[in-house]
């Protein structure tokens, strides 16, 4: 998700098209990247579907490394969502399954609306400040973002986002603590099934 605002501040209003025969997407005058694709969202069907399994529409194989990578990761870890070629849109969306291969894979995705439904696209090759960890004061937002939005472990993701974003953490059985070399700190007391009860911060510019 943090990765996501960040392609999104890259981004702006530009425009998108995608190149299937090269292999890359171009956002306005000035900004392409190598993709690949995972699947499209159909609005009259109200359904996901891989690009893998869309075999009428002669995806150059090159294109499906990361979705190929996927089918077989989640037939290694037992994950239907990942190994059914297609599934309603009540059950899971694309950017719920984007999501999902962006974190597995290290890169971020993009979806791109046409008429009638939407593909989803992983980026390769984007620059470094995508990538990078966020400011502190996104920190907190990201977290926010993604414990309203999804039913997640709280405990395992404040823990592990804050890690993966270079902050010093301590942990005791009721509190997360995170420290941020600018010295921005964060605080996260859990209930006793292991939700956020309260999130406290103190953020400095860094």
């Amino acid at each position: 998700m943090a990765r996501q605002l960040s392609l999104m501040d890259l981004l702006g209003d530009r425009g998108w098209f995608v190149d299937t025969d090269a292999g890359m997407i171009m956002f306005g005058e000035d900004l392409r990247f190598p993709i690949q694709l995972l699947g499209t969202e159909g609005e009259r069907a109200q359904t996901w579907l891989w690009a893998w399994a869309n075999t009428q529409s002669g995806f150059p194989p090159g294109l499906l490394r990361a979705a190929n990578w996927l089918r077989e990761y989640g037939r290694q870890h037992h994950i239907p969502e990942l190994t059914e070629g297609t599934m309603p849109l009540d059950r899971v969306d694309g950017h719920l399954l984007s999501l999902l291969a962006a974190g597995l894979t290290g890169h971020c995705y993009y979806r791109g609306p046409y008429s009638g439904g939407a593909v989803f696209l992983l980026l390769e090759s984007v620059p470094d400040v995508v990538l990078a960890p966020v400011r502190p004061e996104r920190v907190v937002s990201v977290l926010g973002q993604v414990i309203s939005t999804y039913e997640l472990e709280h405990r395992t993701v404040v823990e592990s986002f804050l890690g993966q974003q270079g902050w010093h953490v301590e942990t005791t059985a009721t509190a997360i603590t995170g420290r941020h070399f600018s010295g921005s700190d964060l605080r996260a007391e859990f209930d006793g099934q292991g939700r956020i009860a309260d999130l406290q911060s103190t953020l400095r510019a860094g």
